[in-house]
């Protein structure tokens, strides 16, 4: 076990340690490109879902209709028209369930609007869906009817059936 130690010789040469910091400069930029893109794929993604950048098409209700002879004719329904949604009634909230009040048909939990989801205040004007008796305020529902022909919680027809 002769081992000889040289104190004046380090254990390394010039050249790895030029080597081992040049690694340095590199490792940090691609850790900055990684960084650039996973934050320009998330702003795009961002963008993208809350609607500016998109480019969709409306939703559209399908309906099928069966013919003679077993055929099926499927057509696209659009949501209503401002005329329409115009005779469907409109309260103050207030008013609404001061009216209602004795009604056994009203429920008790309908404090709220399920398309915002938000609290109905004394003061919102709500609009009645004649078929199924449904309340929301005034401009959700007619956002919603406008692109959507029914009902958003039990997905009937506002429309009077004959």
């Amino acid at each position: 076990m002769n081992t000889t130690i040289n104190a004046g010789e380090p254990p390394y040469t010039a050249a790895d340690t030029a080597n081992t910091e040049a690694t340095i400069p590199y490792g940090l930029g691609f850790f900055f490109v990684i960084l650039f893109l996973l934050v320009t794929l998330c702003y795009g993604s961002y963008i993208y879902k809350s609607g500016t950048g998109s480019r969709r098409a409306p939703a559209r209700a399908t309906i099928t209709h069966q013919t003679d002879n077993n055929h099926h004719v499927i057509g696209f329904a659009q949501g209503l028209d401002d005329n329409v949604l115009m005779t469907f009634p409109t309260f103050v909230y207030s008013q609404a369930m001061m009216t209602n009040k004795g009604d056994a048909s009203t429920d008790a939990n309908n404090s709220g609007c399920s398309i915002c989801l938000g609290k109905y205040k004394p003061e919102d004007a709500v609009r009645l869906l004649p078929e199924c008796g449904h309340l929301f305020h005034v401009s959700c529902i007619d956002t919603w009817l406008k692109v959507h022909p029914t009902c958003p919680v039990c997905r009937n027809s506002p429309l009077p059936t004959d």
